[in-house]
């Protein structure tokens, strides 16, 4: 039986699991390699403008240039608000038509540009990488066409016969800021590809890591009561019964019975102080084996015997050398399953007799225990100690089987696998 985690995946939780691109998308930031094109961009632009305030600006120096060094001040600035703006989103592979609101005032003060000088045409290489790269495709040829269209009329207004170098410069300068920005895009695809899919990853293993120490701490919570419940529990239980049994020789002056009811007492509150102290020193209790597996599981039943007031009788067909072989696991489950048992059928069957049955039968030990008490319907109680004497079988991977009617007595089979040996 598996144990129930005591956090149950709702769809709210369902929502936030990994797989869901909405949400991802939603929050996914910039990636270091998007970020990092978009500075690139930025930069070429700033350098080629500086490239020409000083080629403005070279002897000899004339009004000319420092019309033209305003007309770049005023671009710098529109550019730089816009771009800082535009810094604030993520940069996506596909650009934004928002960008339009700065690229298009700069577009226009740079064209103006060229009424002082011709100069100014080494900015619209860096024009056709930040249109192209800042805009959706369609938007960023639009504005490819039409920074190289201003490059090639602006530069050639100045020479009375236009060379073939004036013309195929800037359109060679477009195309070639086409190919690699059409480049980067489908790399930047596949980077921004990778990395939702290694957040997604990471998502997912956080949800795993959660639900294994949800699962973990539910099975260590499960196994501690189960633990309490056949040790402690059953020996508190035990003390209880002897002592009102002690108190009740008292009342009828069987002060021998009482004193050796009230031994038994002291000497099962010395079990249930070991066991206590076990359990806090997280030690594994001494499983015994052959002789000592029998010796230990007829002091159950004794112990059961006289705390019932009821008869009690131990059967095991197996001999020494087949429980000697039985495995560590299987003897310690054997040994807690007929303690809760036995202390069910004292609890609550109200039996005059019950027979413990312990066989190894081919690959499997076989508990039978078996009472004439009062019965119930197996389908309609599920007390806790059942249901740890059902865990207590499943976790050595076997099973716990009930038969029972109201007035009918009740019979419980626990059947444990053994491990086989392979044949040579």
């Amino acid at each position: 039986m598996r144990p129930i985690p005591d956090r149950v995946t709702t769809m709210s939780d369902q929502a936030r699991l990994p797989g869901r691109p909405e949400e991802l998308d939603s929050h996914l930031t910039a990636t270091p390699f998007a970020a990092s094109l978009r500075w690139a961009v930025h930069a070429l632009v700033y350098l080629l403008v500086m490239l020409t305030a000083g080629l403005a600006l070279a002897p000899p120096a004339s009004g000319h240039g420092w019309v033209t060094v305003g007309l770049l001040a005023l671009f710098t600035a529109v550019y730089s608000v816009g771009a800082r703006r535009a810094l604030r989103r993520p940069a996506g592979a596909d650009g934004s038509w928002r960008t339009l609101s700065y690229l298009l005032p700069s577009i226009v003060i740079w064209a103006f540009t060229f009424v002082v000088g011709p100069d100014t045409v080494w900015i619209a290489f860096g024009l056709d990488f930040a249109v192209l790269y800042a805009l959706p495709l369609l938007g960023g040829l639009l504005a490819l066409a039409l920074v190289t269209a201003i490059a090639v009329l602006g530069f050639t207004a100045w020479s009375q016969v236009p060379a073939v170098g004036e013309i195929a410069g800037p359109i060679i300068g477009a195309l070639v800021a086409l190919a690699v920005v059409v480049t980067v895009r489908a790399l930047q695809r596949e980077v921004d590809k990778r990395t939702r899919l290694a957040r997604e990853l990471a998502a997912a293993r956080d949800t795993i890591a959660e639900q294994t120490r949800a699962a973990t701490t539910a099975a260590e919570r499960d196994r501690i009561a189960r633990e309490l419940h056949d040790t402690v529990a059953q020996s508190n239980l035990s003390i209880h019964l002897l002592l009102d049994a002690a108190d009740a020789a008292l009342d009828r002056d069987e002060l021998p019975e009482a004193r050796s009811l009230v031994q038994e007492a002291r000497a099962a509150a010395a079990r249930t102080g070991a066991q206590t102290r076990r359990f806090v020193d997280a030690a594994e209790p001494d499983v015994p084996s052959g002789a000592g597996l029998r010796a230990e599981l007829q002091r159950l039943v004794d112990d059961a015997a006289r705390v019932g007031r009821s008869r009690v009788e131990l059967r095991c067909t197996a001999d020494d050398a087949e429980l000697e072989d039985l495995p560590r696991s299987t003897s310690r489950a054997l040994v807690r399953l007929v303690e809760s048992l036995l202390a069910n059928v004292t609890q609550h069957a109200e039996a005059s007799r019950t027979m413990v049955t312990l066989e190894v039968e081919g690959a499997q030990a076989l508990l039978d225990v078996v009472d004439d008490g009062r019965g119930f319907r197996p389908e309609q109680v599920a007390g806790f100690g059942l249901r740890s004497a059902r865990a207590r079988a499943a976790s050595v991977g076997g099973s716990l089987v009930i038969e029972s009617a109201p007035a009918s007595g009740t019979a419980i089979q626990v059947a444990l696998p053994l491990p086989q040996e392979d044949s040579p």
